[in-house]
C-alpha cells in the first residue's frame, strides 16, 4: 500500500523506534522480534490515520449534489430576502401602509454545464412580490439552456430576462437599493419565454443581444397571437481610465422592443385599459408596444453612478376609446462605499409618467440607503426611507424599508 507521511509523523516515528530500541523492558529487554512486531504495529497505525485523512479531505471537496446526468458541473444555489416596511403606502406596487415582515424573494436553483459548450440554469422562486399575498406557491423565474461555443455569439433558448432596461437586467442581490425604480417595473419586459442571440465582440469592449418572444409574460407557454415580441440592447465601454489615481469606467448602452398584443392582461392600474367600450376598466391592453431606452453608468473607485431612461409608445386597437399614447420614467442612482467594501450609501431619485397626456399623474420618489456588506452581497443589510409624491396621495409620503439578503 502507497502512503505518504507528514512531517510530524516521521518526527513521532523516529522518535518512537529510537525509544523502542534503546529502553528496556521491566525486568528484561526486549528481542529483535518483539521490537519489529512493536515496528509494523506503529506503521500500520499510521497507515490508517493517512486513509482516513485522505477520506476526509476527499468528502471536504466534494458536492452534497449528487449529479445524475453527464454533465461535467452541477452547482445548487439560492437567495432569501427577508423584508420589513412601515409608514405610509408609497408607490403603487405596495397595497396599503400597513408595516408588516414579510418574505420578498425566497429562491433554489440548479446550474450545470457540459464539455459541449452547453449550460443551463433552473431557478424556482417560493415568494417574489410587493404585493400583499394570502397564500405562496413556488413558480419558475429562470429556466433555460445556453450554447457558447463562440464568445460573439452565445444562443439562448428558454425563460430568461429579456435584452431590455439596464436596471432590469442588473441582478436582484447586486442592486444598490431595495427596489427597482417604479418605471422600471412598469415599462420593462421582465423574463419571457424564447430565443435570444448575445455576445461581446471587440476584446468585450462592445456587448450586444437579440431576441425573440412570445410576449405573453413569465411563466406562460401560450403566445396570444401569431406576432412575436422582438428586444434589441447594444452597450459598451465609451470610457476607461484613471481619475485621482483611481480606476474610471463610462459605459453606456440603448435598447428597444416592438410587440402586438392581442390580449395582454394584467397591466398595472395606473395606465386605466378598458378592452370593452363604456366598461369597466379590466386593465387588459390590445395593441401595438414600442419601448425605447437609454443608460449611462460611471464607476470610479468605490463611487458608482447609474443614469436611465424609458420610453413606451402605446397604440391601442382602434375598436377601444383610447388613443395612442406615451409613458416614460427615469431615475439617477448615486452610491459610495463610506467604508471600503463594507459600508455603502446611496442616493436616488426617481419618476413615473404613465400617460403624458394628463397632467398631475405622475410618481416622484426619493430614496436615502444604507448598505451593510458583512460578506459582500451574500450577507447584507440594507435599510431604505423614501419620501413619494404620487398621484391619488397626500405629499412626501415616507416608507422605511428593511432588508436581510444572503445568497448561497
Amino acid at each position: 500500500m502507497n502512503f505518504k507521511l507528514q512531517p510530524t509523523a516521521v518526527f513521532f516515528l523516529a522518535g518512537a523506534i529510537s525509544f523502542l530500541l534503546a529502553t528496556p523492558a521491566h525486568g528484561q529487554s526486549p528481542t529483535t522480534e518483539e521490537r519489529l512486531q512493536r515496528l509494523e504495529s506503529e506503521m500500520e497505525n499510521l497507515r490508517k490515520e493517512n486513509a482516513e485523512l485522505r477520506r476526509d479531505l476527499a468528502t471536504a471537496g466534494q458536492s452534497a449534489v449528487k449529479i445524475a446526468g453527464h454533465e461535467s458541473t452541477l452547482t445548487l444555489g439560492g437567495m432569501l430576502q427577508v423584508q420589513a416596511d412601515a409608514l405610509d403606502k408609497g408607490d403603487a406596487r405596495f397595497a396599503s401602509g400597513n408595516d408588516r415582515i414579510y418574505l420578498r424573494r425566497a429562491r433554489i436553483n440548479v446550474a450545470g454545464k457540459f464539455k459541449d459548450d452547453f449550460q443551463f440554469r433552473v431557478e424556482t422562486e417560493f415568494a417574489g412580490t410587493l404585493g400583499e399575498s394570502t397564500g405562496l406557491r413556488a413558480q419558475m423565474t429562470d429556466g433555460y439552456i445556453n450554447w457558447s461555443r463562440y464568445e460573439f455569439a452565445n444562443i439562448r433558448v428558454g425563460q430568461f430576462k429579456t435584452g431590455y432596461g439596464f436596471e432590469q437586467l442588473a441582478s436582484d442581490p447586486k442592486l444598490f437599493t431595495i427596489e427597482r425604480s417604479l418605471a422600471n417595473d412598469r415599462l420593462t419586459l421582465g423574463r419571457q419565454i424564447g430565443l435570444q442571440v448575445a455576445g461581446d465582440v471587440f476584446d468585450q469592449a462592445l456587448s450586444y443581444s437579440v431576441g425573440v418572444f412570445n410576449g405573453s409574460g413569465v411563466n406562460t407557454s401560450a403566445n396570444d397571437n401569431d406576432a412575436f415580441t422582438w428586444t434589441g440592447r447594444v452597450s459598451g465601454v465609451a470610457w476607461q481610465g484613471r481619475i485621482a489615481n483611481q480606476d474610471a469606467r463610462v459605459t453606456v448602452g440603448t435598447n428597444a422592443y416592438a410587440t402586438k398584443d392581442t390580449s395582454l392582461g394584467s397591466q398595472p392600474g395606473e395606465f386605466g385599459f378598458d378592452s370593452t367600450p363604456g366598461g369597466s376598466r379590466d386593465n387588459i391592453f390590445f395593441g401595438q408596444r414600442i419601448g425605447t431606452g437609454v443608460d449611462a453608468q460611471l464607476k470610479l473607485g468605490g463611487f458608482d453612478l447609474w443614469a436611465e431612461y424609458l420610453h413606451t409608445r402605446f397604440k391601442p386597437s382602434t375598436d377601444i376609446p383610447f388613443n395612442t399614447f406615451d409613458a416614460d420614467g427615469w431615475y439617477v442612482l448615486a452610491s459610495y462605499f463610506v467604508v471600503p467594501k463594507e459600508l455603502q450609501a446611496s442616493l436616488k431619485f426617481e419618476s413615473f409618467d404613465p400617460d403624458r397626456r394628463i397632467d398631475g399623474n405622475s410618481t416622484d420618489t426619493w430614496t436615502l440607503g444604507l448598505n451593510y456588506l458583512m460578506k459582500g452581497d451574500d450577507l447584507k443589510l440594507m435599510a431604505n426611507y423614501l419620501l413619494t409624491d404620487a398621484a391619488g396621495q397626500p405629499d412626501d409620503r415616507q416608507k422605511v424599508i428593511l432588508r436581510l439578503q444572503t445568497v448561497f
